[in-house]
């Protein structure tokens, strides 16, 4: 039978971690079998010699040395310690020594158990190594993430989500983050209660707040995750910042609008030409058919420029249908500033509106239509930013002479420039919104009331005329915007009408035309100037008449817009029939886009409508080669 110190040394000899005493000088008063295998000797080759005779002097002195650390403490010490076996094989250890009392509670040496840790290590080095990977993809991830645990709290956000939303992580681990506008929360816990059933969910839109509360619109998608025993630890959510994907939908949107009101304006202004020109030629008529009394010659001239303002009317709309394609001229500013503020004053008369407009001012070379959306926004700007601080105020446009030298402030090229100083008296504006006003969508109005696009839009217009545009403003007094824009040397444009007279002709001329008022009043008005006229009320009946009658006819008037059979079509057509064919294009339309293509394939001249009798009458006499 084994006695009681028997069955315990044999345990202790069962067990595979290494296990040792030493006393206070370093000799070994028992050790177990598996201390033995590892230094390769018997046990009681062990017990009673010293730490130096039984390992290498080294490791002897490196273990003497945490011997006597526990002695002098009298503290447990631990330490994971690699140790070379007699093979040559290096295993590490996690090693405790305790110091060993007698019963009167004084050290008399130490024991140490040693456990063998070398293939945990090597799992934990690699778990840290493929959570170090996992974390560098997360880190290196462009799109905000966000771990949670499974108390909802949160357990890691990475980079992307810190430089978004502002939150570190050191504010943001172990809580719950309040990110969540109310008008979100019900996407927001349906996200939530797809996650607590183990499902996952992705790009559902929804909205959270920054640190500083902003708002951001994002897609978040999430799932759970879990560990390697598959038991659910939280969940991992990507929040994608998309407001500037939205704000780019935005945008495309409101292009694709104003494509489809830019292609209803061109309709509307084309068929109020047509309405223009059939009024100018009646007037045209009465006025050559009848010895007219000085007050109704008078009365008809008061239409006529009530026609020629009808006329610009349609021309704004045209250059709106252009979608921003500029057509320079020379321009006189203080002509457009007035003919501007004529129809804005008459509807704003809460406004007391001023002009200071400079003699001689110097001539811009500029789309006019552009600057007349420009105009009209900085003074639809302005009433905004009086309606907002009082009933009535003042509005007020300067223009000057204006010269750029090397030294000046402006970031403009030396020269000559024109200036318009647009002042109100209204709210006024801090710096900080001075700062962004010129930003696509930013808008001081209420969400729904202010699109955020008229002072981009003046932006835009000045900086693609090569000018600049600044602004002063302080609250509660005003604002002032000033316009530059680079002088040029030309002169101003002439009226096409200019001193035009009437110039009779001979021949004959084909008009085609769909809209019978339009070719009635055309071919009264032709026959007056003494040509034989034949009509053709579309382009197919057009084709048969010239094909019979083209070596008689000298000239075809020909309207772009028709149904069925378009003008440029018929012009090929003609063409065909003859590639000698003179033709006069004629449309409520500018001469752009298809009218430009149709003059670039030979056409003999444009005239858009609606036009006098002096000018018509001149373009046919310079296509048909007469003498004036």
């Amino acid at each position: 039978m084994y006695n009681q110190n028997q069955i315990l040394l044999k345990l202790i000899d069962t067990i595979p971690d290494l296990i040792f005493y030493r006393d206070l000088e370093g000799t070994f008063q028992a050790c177990n079998q598996a201390y033995a295998d590892y230094t390769d000797k018997g046990i009681m080759e062990i017990i009673g010699r010293k730490l130096h005779e039984v390992l290498r002097k080294d490791e002897a002195d490196k273990y003497l040395e945490l011997d006597q650390l526990v002695i002098k403490s009298g503290q447990p010490h631990q330490a994971d310690i690699w140790l070379s076996h007699p093979d040559g094989s290096m295993r590490l250890y996690d090693t405790v020594r305790t110091p060993l009392r007698d019963d009167k509670g004084n050290i008399t040496g130490v024991a140490g158990i040693c456990r063998d840790v070398t293939e945990k290590n090597r799992l934990r080095k690699l778990a840290q190594e493929e959570d170090r990977k996992y974390r560098s993809v997360l880190e290196a991830n462009p799109d905000p993430i966000i771990v949670y645990d499974t108390a909802g709290s949160v357990d890691y956000a990475n980079a992307a989500f810190i430089n978004t939303f502002g939150w570190s992580l050191e504010e943001c681990k172990g809580q719950k983050i309040a990110f969540v506008p109310q008008e979100n929360l019900p996407e927001t816990m349906e996200m939530i209660s797809k996650v607590k059933r183990g499902e996952g969910f992705n790009d559902i839109e929804s909205q959270r707040l920054s640190k500083n509360g902003e708002k951001i619109t994002i897609s978040a998608s999430g799932a759970v995750y879990r560990d390697r025993e598959g038991e659910i630890k939280g969940s991992i959510i990507t929040l994608r910042n998309i407001t500037h994907q939205k704000r780019i939908e935005l945008q495309l949107q409101q292009a694709q609008k104003m494509e489809a009101v830019g292609a209803l304006a061109g309709g509307i202004a084309h068929d109020f030409n047509n309405l223009l020109t059939a009024i100018q030629g009646h007037i045209s008529v009465i006025q050559l058919k009848s010895e007219l009394e000085p007050l109704l010659e008078k009365k008809l001239s008061r239409i006529e420029k009530i026609i020629a303002r009808g006329a610009n009317l349609t021309k704004q709309l045209l250059g709106f249908a252009r979608g921003g394609k500029y057509q320079l001229e020379v321009l006189n500013l203080n002509q457009v500033i007035n003919d501007s503020l004529e129809l804005f004053a008459r509807t704003h008369k809460e406004l007391t509106v001023t002009t200071k407009l400079a003699e001689k001012l110097y001539r811009v070379e500029a789309d006019q239509g552009q600057i007349d959306q420009l105009l009209l926004n900085l003074y639809v700007n302005a009433w905004q930013a009086i309606q907002d601080f009082r009933k009535s105020g003042r509005l007020t446009i300067e223009t000057t002479n204006f010269e750029i030298n090397e030294r000046s402030h402006l970031h403009l090229a030396p020269g000559s420039y024109v200036r318009i100083a647009i002042s109100d008296n209204g709210c006024g504006m801090n710096k900080e919104t001075q700062k962004r006003i010129f930003e696509p969508f930013f808008s001081t109005k209420q969400r729904g009331t202010g699109t955020g696009l008229g002072l981009s839009s003046v932006y835009g217009i000045v900086k693609n005329h090569g000018g600049m545009v600044t602004v002063y403003s302080e609250p509660k007094l005003g604002t002032t915007f000033n316009i530059y824009l680079p002088a040029v040397t030309k002169n101003v444009k002439e009226q096409e009408k200019g001193d035009l007279k009437i110039v009779a002709g001979q021949g004959t001329i084909l008009v085609v035309d769909d809209e019978a008022i339009v070719r009635e009043v055309n071919v009264e008005l032709i026959s007056e100037l003494g040509y034989q006229v034949i009509s053709a009320n579309n382009g197919r009946q057009a084709l048969e008449i010239y094909a019979e009658k083209k070596n008689n006819i000298d000239l075809v008037i020909l309207d772009m817009i028709m149904p069925e059979m378009s003008g440029a079509e018929v012009f090929s057509l003609l063409k065909e029939i003859n590639p000698d064919v003179k033709v006069l294009l004629a449309s409520g339309y500018s001469v752009e886009g298809q009218a430009a293509r149709i003059m670039a394939q030979g056409c003999n001249g444009f005239i858009q409508k609606p036009f006098t009798l002096e000018l018509l009458s001149n373009k046919i006499d310079i296509i048909l080669g007469k003498e004036r």
